[in-house]
């Protein structure tokens, strides 16, 4: 098992409608996991919770299932895959479908000491120890990245890259070999990108080196991944091609 080092360094986010559930989470993560959490956020809907998403990396989301007129994990799509989800209810019939998300534990309102601590035992388990001291992806010259991924800082070229895909907050970085998730959002990593590399939509950047044709709002990439064309990707990549 690998080893872990609490330092204060992840987010939380509490997912609760109810001020009461609000509060009683709060109170065990300062209680029980004041070493593991420098910073806990609070919401009490879907579009609130959407909102604290996307001013911080959420390393762990404490969600509450029955929300007034709306599921708590609704909540997870909007997250990024690395998120970890704990849900805390009062109705264990959301067990399986909580299962399914690969949630990491499903605690029991009104929580017990004894579970709480279990949990963080189990979510331990699962965290990446983090590294603070620099950012997650910076330029090293005009033909690669530095990507920190588990406080190694690797030097990516740029020309292995194959496309960037939109994953909440972060950005997905396929290559051949791996894929990077950094802590940055596509509109904030495509100014440092070189002009080779387009925003094909929303969701995805890719070098148009690996662009092997498109068409509506497909486009075929050399590895052979067709991924999602906007209509002001289109226009883009017809501009830069020279095709009217």
């Amino acid at each position: 098992m690998k080893s872990f080092a609490p330092n204060s360094s992840y987010t939380a986010l509490i997912l609760d409608d109810e001020k009461s559930g609000r509060d009683m989470a709060e109170y065990f993560l300062r209680e029980y996991a004041q070493d593991l959490f420098g910073k806990i956020l609070i919401a009490s809907s879907i579009e609130e919770a959407r909102e604290k998403i996307m001013g911080n990396t959420i390393d762990v989301a404490f969600v509450d299932i029955e929300l007034k007129g709306e599921k708590g994990l609704a909540l997870a799509p909007y997250l990024p895959k690395e998120t970890l989800i704990v849900v805390i209810s009062a109705y264990p019939e959301y067990a399986l479908q909580a299962i399914k998300l690969n949630v990491v534990d499903y605690i029991l309102k009104p929580i017990l000491a004894g579970d709480f601590e279990s949990m963080l035992q189990r979510l331990k388990s699962k965290m990446q120890p983090k590294v603070q001291e620099a950012p997650a992806i910076t330029k090293e010259s005009p033909g690669s990245m530095v990507i920190r991924d588990g406080g190694v800082n690797i030097i990516v070229p740029l020309q292995d890259i194959q496309y960037i895909e939109a994953a909440g907050a972060y950005s997905k970085i396929v290559t051949a070999n791996k894929n990077f998730i950094v802590s940055k959002t596509l509109k904030a990593l495509l100014p440092l990108l070189p002009d080779s590399f387009t925003r094909i939509h929303r969701s995805y950047i890719v070098p148009q080196s690996t662009i092997i044709s498109f068409k509506g709002n497909t486009v075929w990439l050399s590895n052979g991944k067709q991924i999602a064309l906007s209509k002001t990707g289109k226009k883009q990549l017809q501009l830069q091609y020279g095709y009217l």
